[in-house]
């Protein structure tokens, strides 16, 4: 792979996790909805992968825009919105709850040990997160987002030609999946997928999922150096 198929493929790989974090950590906008719609952006999303499921999950979500693409947005809006509420947020028992420490505890709470694995991961790579004081680290949202501030500082690293940093960089991408994302990613997907009343979060979901499987694969196979 040359340097410019390889900054183009961390591109790609950082606005994919960037977006997915985006759509998981934080409600709904009209904004956004709007500009989902408008550019039609699962018809033109930026990443091809020949995989059935990720296929399914984009042909899902250009159902869903297609559907939505002419309805009134606050409608739209509000719609997805709740949805998320009842998924992410509650009141009551969440149908998805987005936190690894659920998942991987015994007794299922917020705050468990890999929220604390987490935060100690994200302090190590010199990152904190505006959001540490009112959603727990281990957010699904946030730990996809800490992926992206990876990607872009390997991204930083090559263009400063610093060979070692960079591929230090992808060993962190690739060890922080292995030892937290997929090891509830599948789990929670599925969760949301069973969950979700909107092909939106359920494309999501699915898309989400078949993406980390992929990308996993990209840097155990080391095609991004």
């Amino acid at each position: 792979m040359d340097t410019t198929e390889q900054k183009d493929l961390l591109e790609i790989r950082q606005f994919m996790y960037s977006f997915l974090s985006a759509v998981f950590l934080y409600p709904p906008q009209a904004e956004q909805v709007t500009m989902i719609l408008q550019r039609q952006l699962f018809k033109e999303f930026p990443l091809d992968i020949a995989d059935e499921q990720y296929q399914e999950a984009l042909a899902n979500l250009v159902r869903w825009t297609n559907e939505n693409c002419a309805s009134d947005l606050v409608n739209v809006t509000s719609s997805l919105n709740k949805d998320y509420t009842a998924l992410f947020i509650g009141p009551g028992h969440l149908a998805a709850p987005p936190w690894e420490s659920v998942y991987r505890t015994e007794e299922r709470l917020t705050f468990g040990e890999p929220t604390l694995e987490v935060r100690e991961w994200y302090q190590r790579c010199g990152l904190e997160f505006v959001h540490k004081n009112s959603e727990p680290d281990d957010h699904f949202g946030l730990e996809l987002e800490f992926m992206s501030k990876l990607i872009a500082s390997e991204l930083e690293a090559w263009e400063e030609d610093d060979v070692i940093k960079a591929e230090g960089l992808a060993r962190e991408q690739l060890a922080f999946l292995d030892e937290h994302l997929l090891r509830w990613a599948k789990e929670f997907t599925q969760d949301v997928q069973a969950s979700a009343q909107t092909l939106y979060y359920q494309g999501l979901a699915q898309l989400a999922y078949s993406y980390l499987i992929w990308d996993s694969k990209q840097l155990r196979d080391g095609k991004n150096t």
